[in-house]
């Protein structure tokens, strides 16, 4: 890998949204490889379209503004402006996360009016929301406008009243579960890891585990230092590897992290299991397998498995000589989850696991910003998200007008922090 550095503030300052070859920036930075997904299945895997700033909570490591709720939403003849760059730089089936703040706070007409778009111009769409208002009402009409995935994030950074665990935050997980049934929707869940949850990694990544038939993918995002929020820095025993660690304990089985690649590895690690009853297996372990094949993969979808199965199908088709390793390691599958598909009735589902590192904002690595798969789209360009959260005050002010007074119930983070400390101080002076 060639020799990275730390961007300084100068650079950060400096730093332009503007396209750039994903595949020559992994290329560039020693991270290309016969297992290796970014610049070749996907020219980005998936761009943030923000359509409001707007949050109803108030997260501990929240990324927003603490001026959010000044920001003014961007009109929708922008939102699709958006859109179409966006299909324009990085083409069809790209991933485009529906964020914010929270989406749902957009009126339903508008969020549809947005999905259809998506939809429209031959890219998938995923509402990133933390569930309050995704009614069950909400996601129909926005299944019916082509929506694919939901991903709902929960987790105690939100202070939700009543909840004092991870453990009874299960209840509104499975709330949220039954809202997207029957839908057609991929299912998602994120989940921020910082010191007051890591112990309970393991329980939620085996909660996720037993109820592989209903969710997609499980997401696990370390905590960051953004400079809002109120809990800062995290600890030194909060370590991307720690985090991996939990999360195949808690699924039950060695995950071999790394099996795929997504762009640079201190940012992404993925893992897929199959899962039957309580028993799990990791199905990308083999790396001399996964060397063989994916190079050849290139024509399959990469966010519809089935698409990728049929690829494989067609690849060992045309090179027997793959079938006998492909064929072993199907039995070597099914031996491992024996005992779970017995006590299943034979039934077996897949779980994708994500373990998300994301940067400190005064700690920006080049080669990672670089070569990042995860892109905000401003009004001037996308960038990457890391970037975006470094300066996000700076970027949302060049593109959306802001008002000048905001009231102090509805600010976000340390400004709220701080203007509840102002009343109690000067009674205490006086």
């Amino acid at each position: 890998m060639v020799q990275s550095s730390i961007l300084s503030e100068a650079e950060i300052d400096a730093w332009r949204p503007r396209p750039r070859s994903l595949a020559e920036a992994v290329e560039r930075w020693g991270m290309a490889g016969p297992r290796q997904l970014a610049g070749r299945f996907f020219p980005m895997a998936c761009v943030a379209l923000e359509v409001t700033q707007r949050c109803n909570l108030d997260c501990t490591l929240c990324y927003l503004s603490d001026r959010a709720e000044a920001v003014h939403d961007v009109p929708m003849p922008e939102l699709k402006r958006r859109i179409g760059k966006i299909r324009s730089l990085y083409g069809p089936r790209t991933n485009v996360q529906v964020t914010g703040g929270d989406p749902t706070l957009r009126k339903p007409e508008e969020l549809a009016e947005v999905v259809r778009t998506i939809h429209a111009a031959g890219m998938r769409s995923a509402l990133f929301t933390n569930g309050i208002k995704a009614t069950r009402a909400l996601l129909i009409r926005l299944a019916e406008a082509g929506l694919d995935d939901v991903a709902f994030h929960v987790d105690m950074t939100q202070e939700r009243r009543g909840y004092a665990t991870e453990a009874n935050l299960n209840r509104i997980r499975e709330d949220y579960l039954a809202r997207a049934r029957g839908l057609g929707l991929r299912v998602i869940f994120n989940t921020t890891v910082y010191d007051g949850n890591f112990a309970e990694v393991p329980a939620l990544a085996r909660w996720f585990r037993d109820r592989a038939a209903e969710i997609h993918t499980a997401s696990f995002q370390i905590q960051a230092e953004t400079g809002r929020g109120v809990l800062g820095a995290r600890s030194d025993g909060l370590t991307q590897a720690g985090v991996m660690a939990a999360v195949a304990e808690g699924i039950g089985t060695d995950l071999g992290w790394g099996g795929l690649q997504f762009g640079h590895q201190d940012c992404n690690q993925g893992a897929t299991v199959m899962v039957a009853g309580n028993r799990a297996v990791a199905v990308d372990r083999n790396r001399w397998l996964l060397n063989a094949l994916v190079p050849l993969l290139t024509a399959a979808d990469w966010t519809d498995a089935a698409s990728v199965r049929r690829a494989v199908a067609r690849v060992v088709a045309l090179r027997p000589w793959l079938a006998p390793p492909v064929l072993a390691a199907l039995v070597g599958i099914g031996l491992r989850l024996l005992p779970g598909l017995i006590s299943s009735g034979g039934r077996a589902h897949r779980l994708g696991l994500f373990v998300h590192n994301f940067m400190d904002a005064k700690r920006l690595d080049r080669a990672r910003c670089e070569s990042c798969i995860f892109m905000t789209m401003t009004g001037r360009g996308p960038i990457s998200m890391c970037v975006h959260n470094a300066r996000r005050d700076q970027h949302l002010t060049a593109d959306l007008p802001v008002a000048r007074a905001l009231p102090a119930k509805l600010l976000k983070g340390r400004a709220k922090m701080l203007a509840a400390r102002r009343p109690a101080k000067a009674e205490a002076e006086g």
